[in-house]
């Protein structure tokens, strides 16, 4: 399978994930220029399963109708045409059969995944004030059709996406490694053939997209409910970290606080339980939900622990680099300063000594005898001076046995070897110990 093939049929196949006769006549009836409301709610009242499903979604709590829709025509006046259109095909994706056991996902774990974004997109929406919280809802419901599309018609490749993704490779481009194309372009041509609402087309092909900025708010509620439901089927998470940091990103954008996620993340199991009765979709119930969620608390917690510590390397780690670069800072000024010393007993004794040279060629011995007492002294406090120096070399540690290094320590090296020459006042005994000095690294 390629990228080809599956645009190929995405684009040829008219009933892409086997939906029911009735809902690719309602999907051929909205597509026409001049399509009867009257005609749709026909159609509708052709499949009891359908009309029954869609007049229990129409009266669920999370259209907030005032009064109770009793038939399809009503649905179809007080929703639009829109709505009833999405949610019949919501009504009809979700179905387990849908999600092919050979593609290795489970499959109340991928629909809880999807009805959470769904409640989380709907609670965001309200919180957030949009126009149309129920068009927002529907976007989220059909946010992940493009992966079910794909694990519909190719299980056994999807199953080799999981393998890749629990390498901790990122998921959309395990997707593209497997089959030349993610689950988000899939879902923006199935739209295209069903003709969705351009928002929901572009929600289902940005969703996973973080690098996008945009202003869109439904755009922004779609992604920042994907990064509030945890994806528990495919193996692939994003990084904690990363995931903190776009859900306060997003959630400022919409200018929602940190106690407005608490309110809606804490609330997300319950609506999402809630949803799933209205849409028929088996996700379990409270107890085996509540577990769910203490595993993920539990890995939350482990992931969080992980991070401390990976700080507390960091931090190590960052502070051995500035002790060490001190350090060597340190010793290089101290180095300097010592060289200077040792430069200039040098030169010193240098200095005379060809200046004595310089007399004995030109046979002035009584100049010699003159100079010698001076040059004596020179070379004496030369030698003094080198001394000194050795002997500062000598406490000096190496880099790694310093816990800290100062700075203006290495600077007062004069004071330090100004002390140390005087200590070795004229006339008295002193001398140069015959041994191996410590090497300084």
């Amino acid at each position: 399978m390629d990228k080809i093939t599956i645009i190929h049929e995405l684009k040829n196949n008219k009933n892409l994930l086997s939906l029911p006769q009735v809902l690719s006549e309602v999907l051929e009836e909205v597509g026409k220029e001049d399509y009867s409301a009257d005609v749709l709610a026909k159609i509708i009242l052709k499949d009891p399963s359908l009309t029954a499903r869609l007049l229990k979604m129409a009266n669920s709590p999370l259209y907030q109708i005032v009064s109770e829709i009793k038939t399809v025509h009503q649905a179809v006046q007080r929703l639009g045409v829109t709505t009833v259109k999405c949610m019949m095909l919501s009504a009809s994706i979700f179905n387990p059969d849908m999600v092919a056991e050979k593609s290795g996902v489970d499959q109340i774990e991928f629909f809880t995944y999807v009805l959470s974004i769904a409640a989380a997109c709907d609670k965001i929406a309200r919180k957030v004030g949009h126009p149309a919280p129920e068009e927002v809802m529907i976007a989220g419901l059909m946010n992940d059709v493009g992966l079910m599309f794909l694990l519909h018609h190719y299980p056994e490749g999807y199953r080799k996406v999981l393998k890749l993704a629990d390498g901790l490779k990122k998921h959309t481009d395990a997707e593209i490694e497997v089959f030349g194309i993610d689950h988000c372009e899939v879902g923006m041509y199935l739209g295209e053939s069903w003709r969705l609402p351009k928002y929901v087309i572009e929600s289902i092909a940005d969703h996973h997209n973080y690098n996008i900025e945009s202003d869109n708010q439904l755009t922004l509620i779609v992604k920042l409910a994907v990064h509030m439901s945890t994806d528990n089927f495919s193996g692939f998470q994003r990084n904690l970290e990363e995931k903190l940091v776009s859900i306060k990103y997003l959630a400022s954008k919409l200018g929602m606080n940190t106690d407005d996620i608490d309110q809606i993340s804490g609330s997300l199991l319950k609506d999402s339980l809630e949803m799933s009765k209205f849409l028929g979709v088996d996700i379990g119930d409270h107890e085996n939900m509540l577990v769910k969620a203490n595993q993920e608390i539990w890995h939350t917690y482990l992931t969080v622990e992980k991070l401390f510590h990976e700080r507390q390397e960091l931090s190590k780690k960052l502070l051995d680099e500035e002790r060490s670069k001190g350090a060597i800072e340190a010793k290089n000024i101290a180095m300097a300063t010592l060289s200077h010393y040792v430069n200039n007993a040098v030169m010193a004794i240098y200095g005379r000594s060809q200046l004595m040279r310089m007399l004995k060629e030109k046979d002035k011995t009584d100049k010699i005898i003159e100079q010698l007492p001076v040059t004596l002294d020179t070379i004496d406090k030369a030698v003094r001076k080198i001394v000194a120096v050795l002997d500062e070399i000598k406490e000096l540690s190496p880099i790694d046995k310093v816990k800290f290094y100062n700075v203006s320590k290495a600077m007062n090296l004069d004071d330090k070897i100004e002390k140390r020459i005087e200590g070795m006042s004229e006339g008295s005994s002193w001398q140069i110990e015959n041994k191996p000095m410590e090497t300084v690294e």
